[in-house]
């Protein structure tokens, strides 16, 4: 079982094999830039990725490449799911972040949001407003419909409640928020799909919530109101 908060190492073979399409690179590039556990696994993803092309290499190849490629294998096998694996005591801690005035400022950020955002703090960009509480930063649409954007939530808001048409991720840069039991705070990630119903963040009192967000599709929110300006938010 996974640490809560943390992504699935599926994703990190898919990363490193450089699968993922632009948007969930990004978020999951950020998501590790938080954890050096993750980073960890990382380098022995793109190990096993390099060990692997050699060995598909016929002028390379060697009597003992194959069972060099397995023992890696091996090796980030029990990385990932053996005695190893980070339990509630080993989990990572996220780094300390410096909050500026009341928002994060650029030197802060994960070094995947700089192609987004180049050198400005998020004070500075062009939030737009897409409900009570609640706007956005656009940052880039996918050919399949996938958008890849910032959310801001003031302290307290409660999200409109809202079922998947596709993949969700949710990465949390400052502040944190409630999804029923679990609760999920800077440098966290949460996975939503077509299987999470009636999906209702909640945002903790206090400083806003910011989270970089990738959706494959627009969500299916509930609310009449909230269908009728759907539309209007892009979302």
């Amino acid at each position: 079982m996974k640490p809560h908060g943390l992504i699935g190492d599926e994703w990190l073979v898919s990363y490193a094999a450089g699968s993922l399409g632009e948007a969930h690179a990004c978020v999951v590039a950020a998501h590790i830039d938080y954890h050096p556990a993750l980073k960890s696994k990382l380098r022995d993803a793109e190990d096993i990725g390099g060990a692997l092309l050699e060995v598909s290499e016929p002028d390379s190849l060697q009597s003992d490449s194959f069972d060099a490629v397995m023992a890696k294998i091996t090796a980030f096998e029990e990385d990932m799911f053996g005695a190893v694996h980070m339990d509630t005591e080993q989990k990572d801690t996220v780094p300390p972040i410096v909050v500026g005035t009341d928002i994060l400022p650029a030197s802060s950020l994960p070094s995947s949001l700089s192609q987004y955002i180049a050198d400005k703090d998020l004070n500075s960009l062009k939030w737009r407003r897409m409900g009570p509480g609640m706007s956005q930063v656009r940052l880039w649409d996918g050919p399949k419909g996938e958008k890849l954007w910032l959310l801001k939530a003031r302290g307290g808001t409660e999200m409109p409640v809202h079922d998947h048409n596709g993949l969700e991720m949710t990465l949390v840069l400052q502040g944190g928020y409630q999804v029923g039991a679990s609760h999920y705070t800077p440098g966290m990630i949460e996975l939503a799909d077509t299987d999470t119903k009636d999906h209702h963040p909640v945002i903790d009192e206090g400083e806003d919530c910011i989270c970089l967000v990738v959706t494959e599709a627009p969500i299916k929110l509930h609310s009449f109101i909230g269908r009728l300006v759907q539309p209007f938010i892009g979302l």
